[in-house]
């Protein structure tokens, strides 16, 4: 399972790629330290070792736009007109579990995941953008792709170590905005913030 769902296909992390952009949901103050602390008691109780993402870098992806050579700032501009279109309520995400993602290196992100009502404003949430993006990214053809299928989940770890599904407290809060993001590869700060978008203040549950 990928670290995250590309409008691209074909466009992934490779030599030479260094310039990520992306969407996502950061998680806030409170969510970023429980979530901190519960990959700590999980290194702990499992021997894991690793490169832990920093909290202030802890995220929930809803849609990559692929690595680049060079910063991409015509495809900047086409997610930002295109995120501008999406309409979608305020949610409560809920993630509690966690399991290691398989991949054929030693860097094993080791994720906490939701299911069901948990993750169901954050799936609207990625249909409603998935569809602005492919629209724009299509000239306004309408949509191209189906929309994908998706996991959403916190990557707290790298280990080479293997994980097997179970539950853990829950890390939970109230998403009222989604980022329009960007890595550097190597950068070991914060994402820059090309652009943050309201969603309705609606009550959550």
């Amino acid at each position: 399972m990928p670290d995250d769902q590309s409008l691209l296909p074909g466009i992934a992390s490779a030599p030479g790629l260094h310039h990520h952009v992306f969407f996502a949901v950061l998680a806030d103050a409170d969510a970023g330290l429980k979530a901190d602390r519960l990959c700590d008691q999980e290194m702990a109780l499992r021997h894991l070792e690793g490169s832990k993402v920093r909290r202030e870098r802890l995220h929930v992806t809803l849609v990559s736009l692929g690595w680049d050579a060079e910063f991409p700032a015509h495809k900047v501009g086409l997610a930002r007109l295109a995120a501008a279109q999406v309409d979608a309520p305020a949610f409560t995400l809920r993630l509690d579990r966690c399991l290691s993602f398989q991949r054929r290196n030693a860097r094993r992100p080791l994720v906490l995941c939701g299911h069901g009502a948990g993750v169901a404003g954050f799936l609207e949430l990625h249909r409603s953008l998935y569809g602005a993006l492919d629209s724009a990214f299509s000239g306004g053809a309408g949509a191209a792709h189906g929309v994908p299928s998706v996991t959403p989940h916190m990557t707290l770890i790298y280990s080479p170590s293997v994980v097997q599904l179970h539950p853990v407290e829950p890390v939970g809060w109230t998403v009222r905005e989604f980022q329009l993001l960007y890595n550097l590869r190597g950068s070991p700060g914060p994402y820059r913030v090309l652009g943050r978008w309201t969603l309705q203040d609606l009550r959550c549950m």
